[in-house]
Order: C-alpha cells, then sequence, then structure tokens
C-alpha cells in the first residue's frame, strides 16, 4: 500500500512505513479506491510534513481497512496512523492506536505482527518505559520477516537509542551488531547505523570521531529531504563538538537544529536547541540570531 520511508519524526524516530502485513491478509481482493486515496493522501502530507493532516488521512484509511475487514490493510495502514501520531508527539495517541491494531489483527488470527512491535518500542521509549520498550525492539528483530534486514535494521536503531540514554556501551555494541550487514546498505541503514555509532563514540569521549559521523548522517538526512532527523543529528553535532571542546561550533549546531525545527513547526525543540545555543560559547552573531528565534517563539505561544 505504502513503501518505506523516514517520517519527519520526534525520538530520531526513524521508523519505517510499513510496506505490507504478514498473516492472513485477504487475498485476490479488488482495490478499494477510497482506501487507497486515502492512504496515498497521508503518505503525501506526511512527505510534506502535514503531521495532522497525515493523521486524519491515515484514520480514514484504518477505517476504510476495518470497513474490508481486510487484516493486511488494517495491520499497514494502523501501523502508519501510530508513526504518524509518534512524529507529531502524540506518544499517547500512538499507543492506543498501536495497541487497538493489535487487537484486531489477533481477532484475525495475526498473533505477531513486527512492525507494532517496533512503533511500540519507539513509543515506551518516548515514555520513559525502557525495559519494556527493549523487550520489544529484541521481538522485531527476532520475528521481522518483510524485508527482513531493515526491518531489523530499525528495531536495532531503537535498542541502540535505548541504551544510549542509559549509557550501555554494551547494549550498543549489541544494537549494531544486530543490524546485519546487506550487500547494499540504502542510505537509511547506513544513517541508522552512523548514529548508533556516532552516539557509541561520544560515549567513549572520542570526540572528534562523534562530531564527523554525527555531521555525515545530518548529510545523509539532508539529501533525503528528511529535515527532523537531519535536525536531530545536528544537536547530536553539537553535542560532540562540546564533547570536543569546541563550544563556538557546538553553539553553531545548536542553532541550525533549532532554526531547521521551528521551520517545521516544533517549537518545544527549537526553544530547547536555541537555549543550548545561548549556553555553548556562541558568537555575537550566533548569540543575535538563538535570542531573536526565542522571542518569536515566545510570541508564538502566547498568540
Amino acid at each position: 500500500m505504502t513503501g518505506f520511508a523516514r517520517p519527519a519524526a520526534a525520538l530520531s524516530c526513524a521508523l519505517l512505513l510499513a510496506a505490507g502485513c504478514g498473516g492472513h491478509a485477504a487475498t485476490n481482493l479488488p482495490q478499494d479506491a477510497a482506501l487507497q486515496t486515502a492512504a496515498d493522501s497521508g503518505r503525501q502530507s506526511l512527505d510534506f510534513g502535514r503531521l495532522k493532516q497525515a493523521a486524519g488521512q491515515y484514520q480514514e484509511a484504518y477505517k476504510l481497512a476495518l470497513a474490508r475487514d481486510d487484516a493486511r490493510a488494517i495491520g499497514v495502514t494502523g501501523y502508519n496512523l501510530a508513526v504518524v501520531q509518534l512524529a507529531a508527539n502524540d506518544a499517547a495517541g500512538a499507543l492506543s492506536t498501536s495497541l487497538r491494531t493489535r487487537d484486531a489483527l489477533v481477532a484475525r488470527g495475526i498473533a505477531r505482527y513486527a512492525e507494532l512491535d517496533l512503533v511500540e518500542a519507539a513509543v515506551l521509549h518516548r515514555l520513559s518505559r525502557d525495559q519494556d520498550a527493549d523487550l520489544l525492539a529484541a521481538r522485531a528483530q527476532a520475528t521481522a520477516d518483510d524485508p527482513a534486514v531493515r526491518a531489523r535494521a530499525r528495531a536495532s536503531y531503537v535498542r541502540g537509542l535505548i541504551a544510549d540514554t542509559h549509557g550501555d556501551a554494551a547494549g550498543m555494541t549489541a544494537a549494531l551488531a544486530g543490524f546485519g550487514q546487506p550487500k547494499q546498505p540504502s542510505a537509511d541503514w547506513q544513517a541508522d547505523f552512523d548514529e548508533i555509532t556516532a552516539r557509541l563514540y561520544l560515549l567513549r569521549g572520542e570526540c572528534g570521531k562523534a562530531a564527523i559521523l554525527a555531521r555525515h548522517v545530518a548529510d545523509i538526512h539532508r539529501a533525503q529531504l528528511d529535515y527532523r532527523a537531519m535536525a536531530d543529528t545536528l544537536a547530536l553535532a553539537a553535542r560532540a563538538a562540546q564533547c570536543g571542546g569546541a563550544s563556538q561550533e557546538a553553539a553553531d549546531f545548536y542553532l541550525q537544529a533549532g532554526e531547521s525545527t521551528a521551520s517545521q513547526g516544533d517549537n518545544a525543540s527549537a526553544a530547547r536547541w536555541a537555549k543550548q545555543a545561548l549556553r555553548s560559547g556562541a558568537s555575537p552573531a550566533t548569540r543575535r540570531a538563538a535570542t531573536k528565534m526565542l522571542a518569536a517563539l515566545r510570541r508564538s505561544a502566547r498568540s
């Protein structure tokens, strides 16, 4: 129904839009034009960063999938809706959608769906329920089969983020091993692998290596037009620059991350990174820009 993509998500939430759903899917059914249109519209809105519209369109697609009693479509549209809700910082909504979709699939004879385990793991990590999140990500690694390498890699990415949160270098190393090695790594695979590697370098105090790799990952995301993920890795590059004592460079990266997310409507992240820019030995120009951005964000919050 839809292909894989990285939504403009928080969490560095590089989650895939499901391409399909295994199990007892309806077969040899004619195409439902309304369902297809709703799903395609959701994907288009997502590509343009219009998360509220995308959520509404995927919600409509999910309803139509239920009306059709099509297990495959229920799995795909429910998963996609949960990913969009997570991208829009609606973790509670994403978790509710995932659980509702899982129940609908179980009622149709599908006991396991790795993509739902994956998005639930990301949601639970966002909610600081990391023990449960890691268990679900591990199960997604073990059961993913469509396409196997990419889905396992995404689960490994989430496990790497969880391990990084807890300063667990051994867990991050294990997560990297879980990526596998495709014959021709996609840009998504490479960006995820390199980001976890950069985070591991940073945890080990290898600041220069972390900074170089984080900037490389940001460039990959920029080339893919995935500006939210780009902003996240610019902030990671800022942390690496701080680690290496390059305070002004760190401030510049924080400012760039903040300006990008502010332009995408994520004012909370923008304000956080603008404040970091002001604390990080900013040049006069960067300090002026960060101060003006914070003032604009405050005005926006009051209006």
